[in-house]
């Protein structure tokens, strides 16, 4: 399925309008940078439904890194798979919303930027995060995966996890 240039937002190739943004698909001509942003989507909406197969499947698991923001901040390799994974079996109320996409394709390489809002719980934990993220992906064969991202949050904003009452900034 396509998604809308704007927002990257799934929509059906009848849509004449996104339910999202509201942008008028009838003129729109996809480009190669929407794959990028659609499989960059639909990693987020494998956190919003709790599928961790569906994550994986976008990424190269053998070069895969990260730089997360929660904690460890320390640059990790494909563990960061199933530690996403286990955080998945306890999250809940799950919402999240992009902004600010930029997709730059270099041959076989692409990357990208956005900014992304999330919100929900993991078990008492409440959280409302504000984060940059820079994704590089490489094209194999005829499909894109992940092989780095990077997650940092917007410093000095109000945001954090709260715990019971208590805010816990990050």
């Amino acid at each position: 399925m396509p998604h809308c240039p704007k927002c990257g937002q799934e929509v059906a190739v009848e849509d004449n309008f996104c339910r999202q943004c509201g942008l008028n698909l009838k003129d729109v001509e996809y480009k190669p940078e929407d794959e990028v942003r659609g499989l960059l989507i639909k990693r987020m909406e494998g956190i919003k439904n709790r599928d961790s197969q569906a994550i994986t499947s976008l990424v190269d698991r053998e070069r895969y890194t990260k730089f997360d923001d929660w904690p460890p901040f320390t640059r990790q390799g494909p563990e960061a798979l199933d530690r996403e994974a286990e955080a998945l079996e306890v999250l809940k109320e799950y919402e999240y919303k992009t902004s600010d996409w930029r997709v730059d394709l270099f041959d076989d390489a692409a990357v990208a930027t956005f900014t992304v809002n999330y919100r929900g719980r993991i078990r008492d934990l409440s959280f409302d995060i504000t984060s940059r993220v820079t994704a590089l992906l490489l094209k194999q064969e005829d499909s894109w995966r992940i092989v780095h991202e990077h997650w940092s949050r917007f410093p000095g904003r109000e945001q954090g996890i709260r715990r019971r009452r208590r805010w816990l900034p990050f």
